[in-house]
């Protein structure tokens, strides 16, 4: 059974990540440290082709992601986290693409807000049915698993002493793989998708970690 993203992981993380908020006071100037965790929401338009398609076609769909990482100074910033891209085709049926991953922030200009990020990582594609208000997948029609990363752009727009709004445009690609059918039978060979993607994260943090 396949999940969706939920809410259930990021209430818990955040209410964690509150507690040491609260334990954590504001230091003006002080070079920035400490976790924080980012769950943002955009649109992405993916491009998928394969060896018998290659034209392929662009296809739009929702984004999801959730982040959890470490500032290691006022310039640098990692993380690990997971996204998913779907998209409605009706009946029940979806495309899913999750990536899964590594990530690294860069702030060019030390205590500036605009980044640059790079990641790399897992990216899974399936098309699934979803039963009606359902969280999960109860039928994998098709899939292909293989390695993606990502490169992408955005800045950190301070909304108070624990938040802050993530604008973010990003480009990812997920590279040639195998798709067959659930059981086994072959359907595409070198089949890749190009993702461009824009989403607004909101991310929560001790105060010196901004």
């Amino acid at each position: 059974m396949q999940h969706r993203p939920t809410t259930i992981a990021f209430r818990r993380v955040s209410a964690l990540l509150l507690m040491c908020c609260g334990r954590a006071d504001a230091q003006g100037g002080a070079v920035r440290h400490g976790i924080w965790v980012n769950l943002a929401a955009g649109d992405g338009w993916a491009h998928m082709s394969s060896d018998s398609q290659p034209k392929g076609a662009t296809r739009s769909g929702s984004l999801f992601s959730f982040d959890l990482g470490w500032t290691f100074g006022s310039r640098v910033r990692a993380g690990v986290g997971a996204s998913q891209w779907a998209r409605e085709l009706g009946g029940g049926n979806e495309d899913w693409i999750t990536s899964y991953g590594v990530s690294a922030f860069v702030y060019p200009v030390a205590h500036r807000s605009v980044f640059l990020e790079a990641g790399a990582g897992g990216s899974y594609y399936a098309r699934v049915h979803v039963p009606p208000d359902g969280e999960r997948a109860d039928t994998t029609y098709l899939s292909g698993t293989g390695w993606g990363a990502t490169v992408a752009a955005g800045w950190d727009a301070r909304i108070g002493d624990v938040f802050t709004l993530r604008p973010r445009l990003a480009y990812s690609y997920g590279a040639p793989r195998t798709v067959r059918y659930a059981d086994g039978t072959l359907l595409a060979t070198r089949w890749k998708q190009r993702m461009v993607s824009v989403d607004v994260g909101i991310v929560l943090h001790p105060p010196d970690s901004w």
